[in-house]
């Protein structure tokens, strides 16, 4: 168990030091101050809005939900014409062979004839 407590600490050591040398970058700093002001105002308003964020979220839900149907409702009409080209491409196949051997047959008669 010990072992496990070290690696999640040298883990944890890691990733603070990682942390602290890429503050040191001016650019990320920036970004993640401005990131961190960002978060900070939509919790705010989360927190002073929870209706508001309520209905939004009901929003998205039910605009996937509409996607989703959409799509399933695609892949059943397109799986009706997969299953309508198998019943029709067999008929088809064949008369596309009988017509090649029609021609394939008469050709050499036509030459002959000629």
């Amino acid at each position: 168990m010990a072992k496990k407590s070290r690696l999640v600490d040298g883990i944890l050591i890691g990733a603070l030091v990682g942390a602290a040398v890429s503050m040191l970058h001016r650019e990320t700093r920036e970004h993640t101050i401005e990131r961190g002001k960002k978060l900070k105002d939509k919790t705010m308003f989360a927190f002073q809005n929870p209706d508001v964020v309520t209905a939004t979220l009901k929003e998205k839900y039910e605009d996937v939900r509409t996607t989703i149907e959409q799509v399933s409702e695609d892949v059943a009409f397109l799986a009706g014409k997969v299953e309508q080209l198998k019943e029709v491409t067999p008929p088809v196949m064949e008369i596309v062979q009988d017509t090649k051997e029609a021609f394939t047959t008469k050709a050499p008669h036509d030459h002959e004839e000629k």
